[in-house]
Parts: C-alpha cells; structure tokens; sequence
C-alpha cells in the first residue's frame, strides 16, 4: 500500500503531466522530432531527475520507491525523453538534476549480448551521452547523429553513433556501472508499468463508449476478459517493480538482481501485451495513427530493448532456481 504522502505525490505529478502532454500535443510530438525543452525543464522543477540526491546537494532526499512511482507516471503519460538516463546522472554530470543537460546512454552490455549497434535515443536533444560499460561509466558530448527516419517509436527518435569509453571521462567505476544497470532495470520496469496502465485506461474508456448490436462492447465477454487479463498483468508487474525499489533502496531484504529481473520480465510483458490488448480493443480505429493506441505498444517494444531482454533476465532468474 501507498502512504498518504505518495499517493499525493503520485497525484500531483499526474496533473501536471495530463496537462503538459495530452493526447494532442502528443500526437503533434510524434509527427516532428523537435524536443520540447520546456516540459523537460519542468520535470527537472518537479524533482524527477533530483529524487534520490540528498538535499544538501539540490535533490529530494528519497529513494527508489518513491522514484519508481513517479516514473511509472512517466510511462503513463508516454512522456518523450531520455528521463532514465538524465535521472542516473543526475549528481554527476552538470545540469542533469536541473534539466539543464539531456543524458542519453549507451549501455555496451547490450551491443555485446546481441545488439547490431551502438544506438542512443534522442541523438539532436542530448547533450551529454553516458556509455555504460563493464569497466564503470565515461560521459562524453552527445556526438552529432542524424535520427533513423522511420523509428520504431515515433516518439522516440534513434540513432547510431561511433564512441568508445576510451573517448570518455570516467564518472563511475565498474561497480557503478553494474549498479546503473540495475537501477536502469527498475526504472525502465516503472516506465512499462505505466504504458501498461496508461493503454489499458484508453482501452478501457473506449470500450465503455463504443456502441455495437445497441450494446457497448465493454459488456461482451471477450472484452471483459482481454481488459481482466491486462488489468492483472499490470497489477503484477506493478507490485515486482515496487518490490524490487525497496529491495534496492534495503539490499539486505533481498537479491537486488533477481528482484530487478523479476520486475522487468513482468513489466515487458504486462507492457507489450497490455499495448497488444489496447489496439485489439479498438478494432479497425486502433490500426488508424490518430488513436494514441499504438504509441503504447511502440514504447513498449523500445523499452523491452533496454536493461536487459526478456531473454537475459529470464535466463538470470532460472540459473538463481
């Protein structure tokens, strides 16, 4: 359960984003690659990258529990950015905490455990790119990269880039890098636990608006149970995730890298079949480009990329049995 205090935060910060991104400005955003700095200096305003700083040092003195439910807000509202990167780096490279830098990552765990390339996210937006490696972290300027031109994401605009660790100033040693993986693991678990919810909240208002035989298909049993199975799944990985927070912020609770696996195997899931389920729910109109529908799914194929595949964690998780 939630206390009094992050439910109201939870609350407020989805105001803010209901506003600052609602389903017109996202479209318009997903027609154009331009990076709107503004909203970005908001999220800096309302402490997302500053969560886990200590006070004396700019930041809100919490910790991954309270993180995780505002970054499943985050997924929620489809908000575009490199926000798991610019949270990690908040405290180390200047300017992330306050919005004033965009810090995108480069993980070469994931080149090397199958990725064609090194690919970064937001090429034209960031400033700085983090490059995690088995060795620690090097930051480095964003190298200029034009965008692939026809993104899995629309919302989420890519890039390969040529830059080695070597090229970089280390700001974390090898124990830091496996840390951020982890840390990355959870965050982008948060992140697919709200595009699971937020596709399952469209899916489910649409089925209690749309009309067929007089009835709204809502009442038909085969909707009733793909929403049911969305809404478990979602809950599911909800509860790993918020598991897997506390494990982090209390090591000693638990083992951090199979609480992490746990949460972001059920969070993919609950995120690509939960976007699956949205667009089936729409019929014909989820096909179309105008219903936000598809978004969900796209960012939730993006984010099974990151920290880990299904397949790696899954196979961490059977070697631990």
């Amino acid at each position: 359960m939630l206390t009094a205090d992050q439910k109201d935060m939870r609350a407020a910060l989805r105001g803010r984003l209901a506003d600052a991104w609602n389903p017109d400005r996202l479209r318009a955003a997903s027609e154009t690659d331009s990076f709107d700095r503004a909203a970005w200096k908001g999220l800096a305003e309302m402490g997302v990258f500053g969560m886990t700083l200590p006070e004396d040092e700019g930041g809100m003195g919490l910790g991954m529990a309270d993180t995780v439910i505002l970054f499943e807000e985050l997924g929620r509202s489809l908000v575009p950015g490199p926000v798991t990167g610019t949270f990690l780096a908040a405290g180390l490279v200047p300017g992330a905490a306050d919005g004033d830098a965009v810090v995108t990552l480069l993980d070469t765990g994931a080149v090397q455990g199958g990725g064609t390339a090194p690919v970064i996210e937001h090429p034209r937006a960031a400033t700085h790119v983090v490059i995690v490696d088995d060795d620690g972290l090097f930051v480095l300027p964003a190298p200029q990269a034009e965008p692939a031109s026809l993104p899995l994401d629309p919302l989420t605009p890519v890039a390969q880039v040529s830059v080695r660790p070597e090229d970089g100033e280390r700001i974390g040693t090898a124990e830091d890098a496996a840390r951020w993986r982890l840390l990355g693991a959870v965050l982008t678990a948060a992140l697919q636990v709200g595009v699971a919810q937020g596709a399952l909240d469209l899916a489910v208002r649409y089925a209690k608006e749309r009309v067929q035989f007089d009835r709204v298909i809502g009442s038909f049993q085969a909707v009733k149970h793909l929403l049911a199975e969305s809404l478990v799944r979602t809950d599911l990985a909800r509860a790993a995730t918020l598991v897997a927070a506390l494990v982090l912020d209390d090591p000693e609770s638990g083992d951090p890298r199979e609480a992490a696996s746990s949460a972001k195997l059920l969070a993919d899931e609950a995120a690509s079949r939960g976007g699956r389920t949205g667009v089936q729910v729409h019929g014909g109109m989820g096909f179309t480009w105008e219903v936000l529908a598809h978004l969900y799914l796209k960012r939730a194929w993006v984010q099974e990329t990151v920290f880990g595949s299904a397949g790696e964690h899954a196979e961490h998780l059977a070697a631990a049995l």
